[in-house]
């Protein structure tokens, strides 16, 4: 009826059918656990297996690198060159730039652990840490291309055109939402309100770490359990219906839940390499509730436009990777096997090291800070 609200009954009822379906889908899946628990067990293992083997090794100090940077105002000196590229190019304060570099380069939940906490700390408007979210998330180097193209796929060239495609598409992406920003104030770096401390990081991360695990753990679990109820099978089935090959299929299927799901069938069906790269741009469901448990007071993006900006960054880095093949030849073999996946993925990698200097560097600045008091910079 123009021109009238609706009745209370009709207002309710969309809020009502969210729940019902809520508490139809909760049974489900209470259900098929218990009868699918051995699966939900193997599965469970293996995300463990998974977690200790690579996500730990490979994360771990870029994530307390993260949580360093974040309340440390030897970052603000440190980053203070990249200001105008910030302010012109992405239309971002300058303390976004350890979230964009950190995020691009670490790993996947770095970039948004640092906007969250410049959002809290009021640093980021909701606008800018909104917009920021679309294109400060990748796998980085130590997953894309030392564990992913070097261990699953074989090749440590393709590793490092993933890597690339997955860091080109978020930049441009960033510079194109930019268009439809303001232009921040030019005002000088405004200094963390708290100094923040190695202990602090340390437990911060480890926090982080913990929960990143867990939820790979719960969504290797449900993956095995969607196997065995041959539920993830069916969509497999789907996809094939829409012209995608069995293998590619497979593999999207399982990008979409969890991105080390996604390249552990990568690895065993031989996908093209430019499927890999939109699942490692899309990040995976496993991936965005990680990034949802940073913002406590609510997300600062409609979480459905979220997934579109991933589901686009997925896209662009299929589109760069197959550009970056064309112009740079790689030998695409998919030769993983039990021995590759069996290999150490990134406890010694250049990039572990070279995080693990940069952390000594921002700890002797903290106790400095420490010992002299806070000093404006």
């Amino acid at each position: 009826m123009k021109g009238h609200a609706l009745p209370a009954p009709l207002r309710a009822a969309p809020k009502t059918l969210r729940t019902a379906l809520s508490a139809a889908a909760l049974l489900a899946f209470c259900a098929l656990a218990l009868v699918y628990r051995t699966d939900a067990a193997t599965g469970i293992r293996n995300g463990a297996y998974a977690c200790l083997n690579t996500l730990v090794p490979s994360l771990f100090p870029f994530v307390l690198l993260a949580c360093l940077l974040s309340k440390s105002r030897a970052a603000v000196w440190l980053f203070r060159p990249l200001a105008p590229v910030l302010r012109h190019a992405f239309h971002l304060p300058p303390c976004a730039a350890p979230a964009l570099i950190f995020g691009l380069t670490a790993g996947y939940p770095t970039g948004a652990k640092i906007a969250a906490a410049l959002h809290a700390d009021g640093r980021l408007t909701r606008a800018q840490c909104a917009r920021l979210l679309c294109f400060c998330t990748a796998p980085g180097y130590a997953f894309a291309a030392s564990y992913t193209g070097s261990v699953v796929l074989g090749s440590a060239r393709t590793g490092l055109l993933l890597f690339f495609a997955c860091l080109l598409a978020p930049l441009l992406t960033g510079v194109c939402l930019a268009r439809f920003a303001p232009l921040p104030a030019k005002t000088a770096a405004v200094p963390p309100t708290a100094s923040g401390s190695f202990t602090d990081a340390v437990r911060d991360g480890v926090s982080a770490m913990v929960s990143m695990c867990g939820f790979v753990v719960v969504f290797s679990g449900l993956l095995a359990v969607l196997h065995g109820a041959g539920l993830f099978q069916a969509g497999v089935s789907l996809l094939a219906r829409l012209g995608f090959t069995v293998p590619d299929a497979g593999a999207l299927a399982a990008f979409f839940l969890e991105v080390t799901a996604g390249t552990a069938h990568s690895a065993y069906w031989h996908t093209a390499p430019a499927i890999v790269a939109f699942g490692l741009g899309f990040g995976g469901v496993c991936i965005h509730l990680q990034i949802f448990s940073f913002f406590r007071d609510g997300f600062p993006l409609h979480r459905g436009l979220y997934l579109l900006s991933r589901l686009w960054n997925g896209l662009l880095a299929a589109a760069c990777y197959r550009a970056l093949a064309f112009v740079f030849p790689a030998a695409e073999s998919a030769a993983a096997g039990g021995a590759a996946l069996a290999a150490a993925p990134t406890a010694g990698s250049t990039a572990a090291s070279a995080a693990l200097l940069a952390l000594a560097l921002f700890f002797l600045a903290a106790c400095r800070t420490g010992v002299r008091g806070p000093k404006k910079l």
